[in-house]
């Protein structure tokens, strides 16, 4: 695609546009149908933003730090969440953190937030050592594991564990395979020629209810249990039921169903993702991976399981997962819409004009990041990272809105990784390409087949 920018950017930061052709019918919906990603990195190496269609729709999207700040940080309450989540996302998400807005969205947060204190988070470690733990014995009894597959099971595991205190082992495949249609067919959706509303009965559509249907049963039998037996625990589901806000008022069943919909799926689907990413490419890095094991060994001995004091042990293996997360981020792009006539370093928006964050994009411009490409688990060394311009990394968003749950994923995706590197080697067909698949979040497509070789 011939893409063409403007002057380069002078000393004060003025954004340089990318102009791209597009189809006078489609506009650049076929770009986005195609290697949506390959697309989003070229834009933001050759420009700050681009002005583009998809089908009827005029977007926007930025492709800097720069411009990224301005809208996430210095300007949050000019933008509400774009049609993406507000309108495509509800049906499974309800009213949780990720589809509220203004004055709803803060007081949900402040309710959310002790779920997510430190002295909570210690807690849910056990949890996350012991499940990850039985997954690499699973993964060591077998030749060959499909790595999507199994830390789609190990994630919903621990997610459950944490946040209702339940197992949902046997119930795991069919909970992840209406996780996935639904988001399939929010995508689906979304980049229609015409996007259709979740609301109309079509065969997708409705293939869509009876999934979100599958996953509100589950979720709402475990709420109704708890509260009937009125047992504190040390989960998640505990700390929302007794939650209060200023006013002394609780969360409703409904509230709590939202909110535990938008934790299964950030903590159980971004994770997975982000995990299957970064064993994908320790496997094609067998010295980062030697690494890993070589720290791990030393740092883990036995067989115990590693618990949030082990991991504070383990620099390496959390650099690994932040970098996997730079070259393939979960939440790859965020999208907001203008509530009124905005200007971001002299780009223009207009009253409801859609704007896109191309987080994957940002995350791989060669002046942020040099030898954008490379996985390099030693550019997050403390005081490489701390030398990154703000914004240039941002798997969790930012601003008001930054994911409340980031330090349990970080955790999470640090003791799954050390708890592999300890006890299997995990080995792709080198001749398998990474190739993404971005619905929601940004999946590895196909199963991820791994030969496996027990090492204790």
């Amino acid at each position: 695609m011939n893409l063409e920018a403007t002057e380069a950017r002078p000393s004060t930061f003025v954004p340089k546009e990318v102009h791209v052709p597009g189809s006078f019918v489609l506009g650049h919906l076929p770009a986005f149908r195609g290697d949506r990603v390959a697309f989003f990195h070229e834009l933001a190496q050759k420009g700050d933003y681009a002005r583009l269609r998809i089908g009827l729709f005029p977007i926007t999207l930025i492709s800097s730090p720069e411009l990224a700040h301005e809208l996430l940080v210095t300007n949050p309450d000019a933008f509400v969440k774009s049609a993406g989540l507000a309108i495509f996302a509800r049906p499974l998400l309800g009213d949780g953190l990720l589809t509220s807005e203004a004055g709803a969205h803060k007081k949900q947060r402040r309710m959310m937030a002790p779920v997510f204190v430190q002295k909570h988070i210690k807690a849910y470690a056990d949890v996350m050592g012991e499940r990850a733990f039985a997954s690499a014995k699973r993964m060591a009894a077998e030749r060959s594991v499909a790595l999507g597959q199994e830390l789609a099971r190990t994630t919903l595991e621990i997610v459950a564990k944490t946040l209702f205190d339940a197992e949902v082992g046997f119930e795991a495949t069919e909970i992840g395979d209406a996780l996935t249609f639904a988001m399939e067919q929010m995508n689906r959706n979304i980049t229609s020629v015409i996007p259709v509303p979740p609301q109309i009965p079509t065969p997708g559509n409705r293939k869509a209810k009876r999934a979100i249907e599958r996953l509100d049963k589950t979720v709402m039998r475990l709420v109704a249990e708890r509260r009937a037996s009125g047992e504190a625990r040390t989960d998640v589901l505990t700390l929302l039921l007794a939650a209060r806000d200023e006013d002394g008022s609780q969360m409703t069943d409904r509230e709590i169903r939202d909110e535990s919909m938008t934790i299964f799926l950030a903590g159980h689907e971004t994770t997975a993702n982000a995990v299957t990413w970064a064993l994908a490419l320790l496997s094609r890095n067998p010295e980062i991976r030697a690494r890993l094991v070589e720290e791990v060994t030393r740092e883990v001995p036995g067989d115990a399981p590693i618990d949030f004091e082990t991991a504070k042990r383990l620099p390496y293996a959390m650099r690994i997962f932040k970098e996997a997360m730079r070259l393939y981020p979960p939440a790859y792009i965020l999208g907001r819409r203008a509530l009124r006539d905005t200007s971001l370093s002299g780009v223009t928006l207009k009253k409801n004009r859609i704007v896109l964050v191309n987080i994957a994009g940002i995350h791989r411009r060669p002046e942020l990041f040099p030898d954008p490409s490379r996985f390099d688990p030693d550019r997050f060394l403390p005081e490489r990272e701390k030398a990154l311009p703000r914004l240039a990394y941002m798997p969790f968003g930012a601003g008001p809105r930054v994911c409340i749950g980031n330090h349990f994923a970080l955790l999470e995706g640090q003791i799954l990784l050390a708890t592999y590197a300890r006890h299997v080697t995990l080995d792709l067909d080198p001749s398998e390409p990474m190739l993404a698949d971005p619905l929601v979040t940004l999946r590895p497509r196909g199963e991820m087949r791994a030969k496996v070789t027990p090492l204790s």
